[in-house]
């Protein structure tokens, strides 16, 4: 077939300018943590969260580049200038004076677990008198039951990582560990096995519920530029069904039947603060 030159090159030219569109298109550095199924540096999308930001952005022509590290090092790094967000994090006073929130990307709870031969349950923090609760450093788990610390009520025992805190759990060296569940059901099932899911279970009611978003930081001049281009995209993944099929093949792959039900509630019944992380 002899090609005319007109023709040829207007086949082409759209090409070129695809190319070199892509090879100028903007990456966002992310820092995160391993913390599936939300987040994990062992699956090929990253994770289901980490799968959201990236298609949010997507849609605003921008690439994502994610690097794993441990959680404080992933926000110290923001704090820095060295990326320009972290995926993800709930927004407290401490850390809104720093950061710039994008929209909220899912809200969460956090639930009591313990050992099922531990007979347990509660209304209020004053059940916990004197019980041994683990917590994960750099984890923000809500002003009352640091509340509840500070006045002695309940006793602390922090560690560096949500499956020690499960170990000790185990061990008996700790009695309540609050934690997603949507996490922890999948990490008793990944790391833990079958012996640790025989032995431990969490109590349905929410000891914190609040929303994770993007941090970007207040010092970077594209933070407020960044943060309206993934909440645009997010917007757009929302409205098109995309996030809800995200979510829903994470779910039915990765955890419990009853931490989904939990965060299935939570997601028809999205209480979202409009301006809260402003």
């Amino acid at each position: 077939m002899k090609w005319h030159r007109p023709l040829l090159f207007a086949l082409i030219l759209p090409l070129v300018l695809a190319g070199h569109s892509a090879s100028r298109a903007e990456t966002i550095r992310i820092t995160t943590g391993h913390w599936p199924p939300y987040l994990s540096e062992k699956r090929p999308d990253g994770g289901f969260l980490a799968q959201i930001i990236r298609e949010a952005f997507a849609l605003e022509d921008m690439s994502v580049e994610f690097s794993f590290f441990p959680w404080s090092r992933a926000l110290a790094l923001v704090r820095s200038g060295k990326y320009q967000a972290s995926a993800v994090w709930s927004c407290t006073s401490e850390r809104k004076r720093e950061f710039l929130y994008s929209a909220p990307i899912l809200p969460y709870h956090y639930v009591f677990y313990h050992r099922k031969d531990m007979t347990f349950d509660w209304e209020a923090l004053s059940d916990l008198r004197g019980m041994d609760v683990g917590l994960t450093q750099d984890y923000s788990y809500g002003k009352t039951l640091r509340g509840a610390i500070d006045s002695g009520h309940v006793n602390a025992d922090v560690t560096t990582s949500d499956l020690a805190n499960f170990r000790k759990l185990l061990l008996q060296r700790i009695d309540l560990f609050p934690m997603d569940p949507v996490v922890g059901e999948a990490m008793i099932a990944e790391q833990l096995g079958p012996d640790a899911r025989a032995q431990l279970t969490f109590h349905p009611r929410p000891l914190r519920s609040a929303l994770y978003h993007l941090p970007f930081s207040r010092e970077d001049p594209e933070a407020g530029r960044l943060k309206r281009a993934f909440d645009r995209g997010l917007a757009r993944l929302r409205e098109s069904g995309r996030y809800q099929e995200i979510i829903e093949n994470a779910l039915k792959t990765h955890s419990s039947a009853a931490a989904a039900a939990i965060l299935e509630e939570k997601l028809v019944n999205w209480d979202e603060e409009p301006g809260a992380c402003d």
